[in-house]
């Protein structure tokens, strides 16, 4: 930020270190308004200013004081973001009083926006990351350390006057510690393997008309009728469930989560999940194509590795069916389905059974991406049958909301939009915990100015919006080993951008790995190899192996690959 002479501005500093007093490594972002005009009819163009900790943990910066007379807009406040080399990140909302000269962050004690009340805390200097189960006390800790609760992985900013009893009561939370690690995954090769419990018997028939007794259990919007209940549902990857007009539509239910967000708008893959003591159930579905899929998962472990044709008939005439699944006994099981084209009418059992609700884990994941990650004709059961939910499985999160689109980019619509026009409306009101973002192959026709712009004013959008959000960058796809000087152009122009927002980066190209500082950590080398020669074996690569008679897309052994080529970069970016 450039400061005019006469303007009052604020030395910020601060330090940052580890329980064992060793300095962390990270940056400190802070974001004020685009443009603030000031009295003296200068304008700033502010932005975003980000300074990186020194080999002592500590920063200095300064910055325009967020009181100077005649400002406009007047009342704002920077968004200050410190994102430290352990993978965690904490955000808060500041103001800069002119009567201060120089101020260590960490008395400053965020606020809610929209109570404007910001109020600088005086104090020692302090500026560690604690963590342990007891709150740190007068005699271990200082005004303004960051605390984190190892037991309730919560975390708290310790403020107010130290008294001889210690710290408050209460400090001021800053919201829950949910970075991934290492140590709390699955091992994958169990969490990607296929039930190994007696099979059940499914079969299908085209019918409304449940076996005999059953009662319905439907679920919400579709009205309830006769003996029918409110099912006990979890949705997954999806939400705005909403029925369709008319009948049968009005009895099944679709999400809206995805752009352009209709009941029509063809979000084909999603899930549901809920517990069930039954022998048997009856799922209720609307036949749409041989596109129209699912996959039924038992206590967290899925019956078939892909997508499975519902058995259907007379595709396209959107008939009623029945699809029963047999168990061969009566047992508490916790039930997943996961769905392809197929809107969801509910599920039958028998009157002696019951249905309960079950939570979600792993916090949420979200895929913001094009067709590579939505699926394509060359891989099983659309979004479902692709790298993501194999992913999602490997890192014990269940979930994973599928929000690609194919022919989309940073720049390109396709089709529908951007990445971020669906960012607004398919991303941030739904609050990920992670969120991994793929994309550039479709932008190769843009220019790299129009890419870097874009791309730049989406990572600063979620970094503000989403401050909690763990978030990864992959680059641009290469189906070849030989990519094009555009997609390699753009892969180095999305590199740069998320070393500019502290998000993690992987180039499927050369399969170099960045941490959230921008430094090079790993090479993996390249995901694809050789040419391809639309589905003919060959010598020279992987190709063949892993990419579809398009050459561009992924088939179902290349989404399997690439789903641990995915999970190997997402553990090296990891705290342990």
């Amino acid at each position: 930020m450039t400061i005019p002479a006469g303007i009052k501005a604020v030395r910020v500093t601060g330090r940052f270190r580890r329980p064992d007093g060793s300095p962390y490594k990270g940056s400190v972002v802070f974001q004020a308004p685009v443009m603030i005009e000031l009295e003296q009819a200068l304008t700033i163009i502010s932005g975003r200013a980000t300074v990186d900790l020194d080999e002592n943990g500590e920063f200095s910066l300064l910055l325009v004081a967020t009181d100077n007379p005649g400002m406009d807009p007047s009342g704002w406040v920077y968004t200050v973001t410190v994102v430290l080399d352990d993978g965690t990140t904490r955000t808060g909302s500041v103001a800069l009083s002119s009567t201060d000269t120089e101020i260590d962050i960490t008395k400053l004690m965020p606020a809610d926006p929209a109570q404007l009340n910001y109020v600088p805390v005086k104090g020692d200097r302090g500026a560690s990351i604690l963590s342990g189960a007891t709150r740190p006390t007068a005699a271990n800790g200082t005004l303004g350390d960051f605390w984190i609760d190892t037991t309730k992985t919560d975390a708290w900013l310790l403020y107010g006057p130290k008294t001889t009893d210690g710290w408050p009561p209460a400090g001021l939370p800053l919201g829950p510690v949910t970075t991934w690690r290492l140590r709390d995954l699955p091992d994958p090769t169990v969490a990607d393997a296929v039930y190994a419990g007696p099979a059940p018997t499914i079969s299908t028939a085209q019918t409304s008309t449940p076996a005999a007794g059953h009662i319905k259990y439907a679920p919400d919007p579709v009205a309830l009728s006769g003996t029918d209940r409110r099912g006990m549902f979890t949705w997954a990857g999806a939400g705005n469930m909403a029925i369709g007009v008319g009948t049968p539509d009005n009895t099944y239910v679709l999400p809206l989560s995805r752009f352009p967000n209709t009941y029509t708008s063809g979000q084909s893959g999603w899930s549901v999940e809920f517990g069930t003591d039954t022998s048997s159930l009856q799922l209720r579905f609307k036949h749409i194509s041989p596109s129209t899929m699912f996959r039924l998962s038992i206590d967290g472990r899925k019956v078939s590795d892909l997508m499975q044709p519902s058995g259907g008939v007379t595709a396209g005439q959107g008939l009623s069916h029945l699809l029963t699944i047999d168990f061969g006994s009566s047992a508490p099981r916790r039930i997943r389905l996961d769905f392809s084209t197929m809107p969801f009418g509910g599920i039958y059992l028998p009157p002696t059974a019951h249905m309960w609700q079950v939570p979600l884990q792993g916090g949420r994941c979200m895929v913001l991406g094009d067709s590579i990650s939505d699926g394509s004709a060359l891989n099983t059961g659309g979004a479902c049958g692709t790298w993501v939910d194999r992913v999602g499985r490997m890192l014990g999160c269940t979930d994973l909301w599928r929000e690609s689109r194919g022919s989309t980019g940073y720049v390109a619509t396709g089709t529908t939009a951007t990445f971020g026009t669906r960012a607004e409306v398919d991303v941030i009101p739904w609050e990920p915990d992670r969120l991994i973002i793929w994309g550039g192959y479709n932008d190769a026709s843009s220019s790299q100015a129009q890419i870097a712009a874009a791309a730049a004013t989406l990572f600063d959008r979620i970094k503000t919006a989403l401050p909690r959000c763990q978030v990864y960058v992959i680059g641009c796809w290469s189906p070849t080993g030989s990519p094009a000087a555009a997609h390699t152009n753009t892969t180095a122009t999305l590199r740069t951008a998320a070393a500019n927002a502290r998000f993690p980066f992987v180039s499927p190209q050369t399969g170099q790995i960045y941490d959230a500082t921008g430094t090079l950590v790993a090479t993996h080398g390249p995901w694809i190899t050789g040419t391809g020669n639309a589905g003919s074996l060959k010598a020279d690569g992987n190709a063949d192996l892993y990419v579809g008679s398009d050459t561009v897309h992924p088939t179902d052994a290349g989404h399997a690959y690439l789903a641990r080529r995915i999970l190997a970069f997402l553990r090296t970016v990891m705290p342990a």
